[in-house]
C-alpha cells in the first residue's frame, strides 16, 4: 500500500467503487445475484470498500477522522432549517411555476406520501442518505477540498456520483425509469454542491444527513421525477437545483469558487458557527 499516497487515495477509492458497483449491478441484472441483494447490497458495497481503503492506508486514525463529522451536532439552527427546507422548497417553487405558466391541472401537481410512508422505503432513504453522506461528502468532498475549492470538489463528486448511478440507469434496476442522463448529471451535481456548501460552513455530517433525507423524501413525494411530473419537469428541477447551489456558493462562499487550493473558512468563523 506504500505506493498509494494520501493524495491519490480518494482517486483509488472512486475507481474501485465505480468498477465494483458496475460489476455488482451487472451481476444482479444477469441473474447471477438475486435482486433482493440490490436494496442494501449497493450501500454495503460502498461502505465496505470505503472503510477498507481508509483502514488499509491510515488505520484506525483514518476511520476516526472519517467518522468525526457525525459527532458534530452543535451548529446554529439556521443550518438545520436550510438542510430540511432546501429540497421541498425547490419542489414547491417549480410546481408553482408549472401551475402558473403551463396547462398543468391541480391533479398533476398533487403530493403523495404513500411511497415514503412505507417502512421499507423509509429504511432505504435513511440508509442511503447516511452512507451517501459518509462516502461522497465526509470522505470524497473533504479529501478533494484539501487541494482544490469546495465548489470544484462538489462538481467532481457530482460527476462521479452520477457515474456511480449509470449501471442502475442502464439496466433500469432500482431507480426511477426514464431518467435523462444529462439531467441526472445536473441534479446530482447540484446535490453534491449543496452538501459541499453545508459541509464547508458547518463541518457537520448530521446537517448533511438531514438534507439528504429531506431531498430523497421530497423527490418521491413531489411530482418532479419523469414518472410523476414528466421529463420536462425533471429537467427544470435539475437545472434549478444546480443553479441555486452555484448561486449559494457565489453569494455566501467559501470563495474563490475556482482554483487549485481550497480557501478554508477562518477558525474564528468556525468557532462562531459552533457556538
Amino acid at each position: 500500500m506504500g505506493v498509494i499516497s494520501k493524495r491519490s487515495e480518494v482517486w483509488v477509492f472512486i475507481a474501485l467503487i465505480i468498477g465494483a458497483n458496475a460489476v455488482f449491478v451487472g451481476a444482479i441484472a444477469s441473474g447471477v445475484l438475486p435482486r433482493s441483494f440490490y436494496a442494501s447490497g449497493r450501500f454495503a458495497l460502498l461502505a465496505i470498500l470505503l472503510f477498507s481503503v481508509v483502514f488499509a492506508l491510515r488505520r484506525w486514525s483514518g476511520i476516526a477522522h472519517l467518522l468525526r463529522p457525525l459527532l458534530k451536532f452543535n451548529v446554529p439552527i439556521k443550518w438545520y432549517v436550510l438542510a430540511v427546507c432546501w429540497a421541498p422548497l425547490h419542489c414547491m417553487v417549480l410546481l408553482l411555476f408549472k401551475f402558473l405558466f403551463s396547462n398543468a391541472g391541480s391533479a398533476e401537481l398533487a403530493l403523495s406520501f404513500s411511497v415514503i410512508a412505507r417502512p421499507s422505503i423509509l429504511k432505504v432513504i435513511i440508509i442511503s442518505s447516511l452512507i451517501g453522506e459518509i462516502v461522497w461528502i465526509s470522505y470524497a468532498v473533504r479529501q478533494l477540498s484539501e487541494r482544490t475549492t469546495y465548489y470544484i470538489s462538489g462538481c467532481i463528486v457530482g460527476f462521479f456520483w452520477t457515474l456511480w448511478w449509470m449501471p442502475m440507469v442502464f439496466y433500469n434496476i432500482g431507480i426511477v425509469p426514464d431518467l435523462p442522463v444529462l439531467g441526472l448529471l445536473f441534479l446530482q451535481t447540484g446535490v453534491a454542491l449543496m452538501c459541499a456548501f453545508l459541509y464547508a460552513h458547518t463541518h457537520s455530517a448530521v446537517v448533511i444527513l438531514m438534507m439528504q433525507v429531506s431531498f430523497n423524501s421530497s423527490i418521491l413525494a413531489f411530482p418532479v421525477m419523469p414518472t410523476t411530473g414528466g421529463v420536462g419537469t425533471y429537467w427544470m428541477f435539475a437545472i434549478l437545483y444546480f443553479s441555486t447551489a452555484t448561486l449559494m456558493f457565489a453569494v455566501f462562499g467559501p470563495k474563490p469558487l475556482l482554483g487549485t487550493a481550497a480557501r478554508k473558512l477562518s477558525s474564528s468563523s468556525v468557532r462562531t458557527q459552533g457556538e
